[in-house]
């Protein structure tokens, strides 16, 4: 288990990072206000999928079903659906932040995507079985060429066409990417507020984009067994959002006028030995050591923390996962509130995104006075071996 670098505590109020814009398409509204409220009231909104399965009981083809952006997505998939979800989600933040192009030179944008570890996993699964075994070494290392091959297309095309959408000219020297799933979230943070803090930047566009109904995404993880279906009672739906939050300096925010609705706090990430598949259970312990790290002065006082926003999405492992990390956060006097939102709830699976979505929740619990509590907790598990939590806060 490997630690990560963690934000640094005692930052003088003018120096504290604020929260001053929010954007976000989901499957429950185009923009963050919508979908957060949406959220709020408990509301969902089904799709059936493409992938088609037989019910065992009745022997009758049934769809999937999922959260798909439909009225935004129909049609598209892979680069060109992670795009849509993207120009929406940043036209809202730069709109809800009222960030003008004139600020540009002094930010940065630090965008999250889906990582290829799922890939992995189903190919040296069932998938590399599909091929004669003296075959096999030359169908992974084609396939990995053909993944590695993707990536470098994304990196460059991604950032550019998306700010060339928007007509928000970001320097390329400020454009930044990370891959992985919900976890790895704390990273872009990491890599933002650092940014922020030594005077790269005034100010940072963090967000991730996934899909995990987009069809390659949708069928691997129906192969590999994480969706719930008809047959199989345990398991999560999936959805597909994108997500922007704006970080910047308390300070530079107040000189431009800007609206803080939230301040970011403590960020660490620490990694579990194995991963969703390794066959080893998890015991909490690293989900357990970057929340703890989120309080380097010790437990905060009595109900300080009012509020846990959790990536549970019905997956038992996670579940069980995040139950020895409550056994362990009990023990040691830490937070452990009554009140837990959910994102996959309202979402389904976010991958990517579930990081920056969690932020939207909580910033918009805050300004609409629903959240009832001073602070947020957010922790975030993964398929793999990354653990995260950060600190949101309304004061700084």
């Amino acid at each position: 288990m490997s630690p990560s670098p963690r934000s640094k505590p005692g930052l003088r109020p003018e120096e504290a990072i604020a929260i001053t814009g929010l954007g976000m398409v989901s499957a429950l509204g185009s923009d963050v206000i919508s979908s957060c409220a949406a959220a709020r009231a408990g509301l969902t909104r089904w799709s059936e999928l493409d992938l088609v399965i037989s019910d065992e009981d009745t022997l009758e083809p049934v769809p999937l079903k999922g959260h798909e952006v439909t009225s935004l997505c129909w049609g598209f998939q892979g680069y060109a659906r992670w795009l849509r979800l993207a120009d929406a989600a940043l036209r809202d933040l730069l709109d809800y932040s009222g960030l003008e192009r004139d600020t540009a030179e002094g930010t940065g944008i630090h965008v999250q995507l889906p990582g290829d570890w799922m890939q992995e996993v189903h190919l040296q699964g069932s998938l590399i079985d599909q091929f004669p075994e003296k075959e096999r070494p030359q169908v992974h290392e084609d396939l990995v060429a053909e993944r590695a091959e993707w990536r470098a297309h994304v990196t460059r095309r991604l950032i550019p066409e998306l700010l060339s959408l928007s007509a928000f000219p970001i320097a390329p020297s400020h454009r930044a990417y990370t891959f992985g799933g919900a976890a790895t979230f704390t990273s872009a943070l990491l890599s933002a507020t650092a940014a922020i803090q030594s005077r790269a930047v005034d100010r940072c566009i963090v967000g991730g984009i996934d899909s995990w109904v987009d069809e390659e995404a949708l069928r691997c993880a129906f192969e590999l067994g994480l969706l719930r279906t008809p047959n199989r009672a345990v398991g999560r739906y999936p959805g597909e959002a994108a997500a922007f939050i704006l970080l910047e300096r308390a300070s530079a925010a107040r000189s431009r006028g800007a609206r803080i609705e939230g301040f970011l706090g403590q960020v660490a990430s620490h990694s579990e030995g194995g991963h969703r598949f390794s066959g080893k259970s998890s015991t909490g312990l690293a989900l357990f050591e970057a929340i703890s790290a989120c309080f380097p002065a010790g437990a905060p006082a009595q109900g300080d923390i009012g509020l846990s926003i959790v990536n549970l999405n019905g997956d038992e492992p996670r579940a069980r996962e995040y139950g020895h990390t409550l056994v362990r956060l009990q023990a040691s006097g830490l937070p452990t509130p009554d009140q837990r939102w959910y994102v996959p709830a309202s979402f389904g699976e976010l991958g990517a995104a579930t990081g920056a979505a969690a932020v939207c929740l909580g910033v918009r619990g805050f300004a609409r006075r629903y959240a009832r509590s001073a602070r947020i907790l957010v922790a975030l598990l993964d398929d793999e071996p990354s653990r995260g939590a950060f600190v949101l806060s309304d004061i700084p």
